[in-house]
Formats: C-alpha cells, structure tokens, sequence
C-alpha cells in the first residue's frame, strides 16, 4: 500500500522559512526526495526536504516535457528553456 506524507511550509528548506512558496517549490507529480522527520497520524508521515541532499529530483514542465536542475532553487524545460 502507498505511504503518505505532510510536507510542512517550514520544512521545505533550512533557510528563508518565511519565503517558501509551496506551489513554486513542488507541482503535481513531482517525484520528491523526503526524509521523515516523524510519524504523523496512522496514515502519513511529517517530511523535510530541508538538506542540500532533498528535493525535486524529477520533473515535467507546464507543456509535459521534463525539467532539469538549472541551479539548487530552480529547474528549467528541456525543450523550451523556460525555468
């Protein structure tokens, strides 16, 4: 069965808490590396992605076409260069 996890605004990085923007740091089908900070209810998991090591290692850009890392904040469209 498939885990789930809560993925807190002050968990998404170490520095600059207060400026976290979910919807600009993650999109729908993101493929994300978490660590478990601890269990949550009997059904999820609370996550950081606030190491060097976390993060967005996979994901496609508005038109489908998949991103790569363009700098530790960003990724950029393969095929259109849009970040």
């Amino acid at each position: 069965a498939p885990f789930k996890g809560l993925l807190r605004i002050e968990d998404v990085r170490a520095i600059e808490k207060d400026a976290v923007e979910i919807a600009k740091s993650f999109r729908p089908n993101d493929i994300v590396v978490a660590e478990v900070l601890s269990m949550g209810d009997s059904r999820s998991y609370c996550l950081t992605t606030a190491k060097e090591h976390l993060g967005v290692i996979y994901a496609t850009s508005v038109a489908g076409y998949p991103m790569k890392p363009y700098n530790w904040q960003e990724m950029q469209c393969t095929q259109s260069g849009i970040r």
